[in-house]
């Protein structure tokens, strides 16, 4: 136990001087823009930094001594104790550079002009190269999105991208416009989506994209933009971060994955297995079958549910790297899933299991395929979806021992207007829910696809 609160503290401090080190960085990069005295702040890095490696050094130490006290051999393919020390570091190593690096990079860049994407020949292939090789970018950056909101829900969309002096982009925004009489009028960076927001090579490119929105936002009459960045932004807006997502480090081989779970994760992932159930990942063809859960499911939720429409639009605009995943229990569809890669990271934005199928436990079962599938596919991260802090699904998210990352949603707000709470936790929705629960699902898949295709 003595042992344990030792390496929680060094965790912790880690953390910390991880923060302060980042903050530092930030604040020196200003002060030399700004033409200040970052010489004070040079010096706390330096302090900062020594003291990091030498907590680093202290849990490199402890863990190498827990591996030899417990005389772990890395080529055990069993049930025995897991090897997390090399999980651990890669999963700071990696989940760190992705989640941690800036929406809006520090370049000295600046931009000439804001144009729509479609406004002159070749900018969507440069568009296209630009998000590839951006950190921070999401799939949702990219511009099947447009063609596949436009197409699906006639929503209006502007991707809007800035321009240097040899007319080279040095970032992007893309925008789709969301106006009804029940939700309101407001545009979302990017709707449906956990991602999306600004990509800029500096705080001036962000700047001239953000003024252009606002000139958009304005001209509509929509009350604000919603910028789903998963970094902070630094261009001083109103922010939520009350939500967040889980990113789990995937090894090469799924047997190391296997060896860092507890035993009981361990042991629910094989019940389910014993009962007959089955896990079939593939495409299009399993539609209907996922359509059938993730529908009754919402209902039970008191959440409205997509058209089938929509999920056919996402998987043809998509392409293959979006599959579809469905769980079996006795030969019965009872589990779902949707996972989509790009880059280095594989996501499941949509998942669900009947209640009455959730004590076997084949939600296990089929999160575990997928993960296999992902490392199989070569994907280094594996992105859980977003949630709430304390919530049920949070905590099932947590278990699988991957790390939490807070999203950081930033508010572009028209004059006297407040941060929209279109989200279920809201009170005034309340009411509305329990009465969606008790509806028949015919009902609910034909009124649901109407009034959430306006809501973000």
């Amino acid at each position: 136990m003595k042992d344990a609160n030792n390496l929680d503290s060094l965790k912790l401090r880690e953390d910390q001087l991880k923060a302060r080190k980042g903050e530092l960085s930030r604040l020196i990069g200003e002060a030399k823009k700004n033409g200040s005295d970052a010489g004070e702040l040079i010096v706390e890095m330096g302090v900062v930094s020594a003291e990091f490696k030498e907590v680093t050094g202290k849990i490199k130490d402890f863990k190498k001594a827990q591996r030899q006290q417990v005389g772990q051999s890395s080529d055990v393919l069993s049930d025995g104790p897991p090897d997390k020390a090399k999980q651990a570091e890669k999963l700071q190593q990696i989940v760190e550079e992705v989640s941690s690096a800036p929406q809006i990079l520090g370049l000295a860049v600046k931009a000439f002009r804001v144009v729509e994407v479609d406004a002159e020949p070749g900018l969507r292939a440069s568009w296209e190269e630009y998000v590839d090789q951006h950190l921070q970018a999401s799939p949702y950056h990219k511009l099947w999105v447009k063609s596949f909101v436009e197409s699906v829900y006639g929503h209006p969309c502007r991707f809007i991208c800035a321009l240097d002096e040899s007319n080279r982009v040095v970032g992007i925004l893309p925008l789709t416009q969301l106006n009804s009489r029940l939700f309101g009028n407001f545009i979302v960076s990017a709707p449906y989506f956990n991602y999306g927001g600004i990509l800029a090579d500096s705080k001036q490119v962000a700047q001239m994209l953000l003024a252009d929105a606002v000139r958009w936002r304005d001209q509509v009459g929509a009350s604000h933009i919603e910028l789903r960045h998963l970094t902070t932004s630094n261009l001083g807006l109103p922010q939520r971060t009350e939500k967040l997502t889980f990113w789990l480090a995937l090894p090469e081989r799924e047997e190391e994955l296997w060896l860092s779970f507890k035993p009981k994760i361990r042991a629910q992932i094989k019940r389910p297995q014993k009962e007959g159930a089955e896990i079939t990942i593939g495409g299009a063809e399993l539609l209907n079958d996922f359509y059938a859960v993730f529908a009754r499911n919402m209902r039970d939720l008191g959440t409205p549910v997509y058209g089938k429409n929509f999920f056919h639009g996402f998987l043809s605009s998509y392409g293959e790297s979006a599959r579809v995943v469905i769980g079996r229990l006795n030969k019965t569809v009872v589990a779902c899933a949707i996972v989509i890669g790009y880059g280095r990271r594989m996501e499941i934005p949509w998942a669900s299991t009947l209640q009455e199928a959730n004590s076997s436990g084949i939600n296990m079962l089929m999160y575990w395929e997928i993960l296999k599938f992902s490392i199989h596919q070569k994907y280094q991260i594996f992105d859980f979806g977003r949630c709430t802090e304390g919530s049920g699904t949070y905590k099932f998210k947590q278990q699988w021992g991957a790390t939490p990352v807070r999203l950081h949603w930033d508010y572009g707000l028209a004059e006297g207007r407040d941060a929209p709470k279109l989200n279920p936790d809201n009170p005034k929705f309340k009411l509305v829910i329990a009465v969606w629960k008790r509806l028949p699902v015919w009902l609910t898949n034909t009124v649901g696809p109407l009034l959430v295709k306006y809501l973000p």
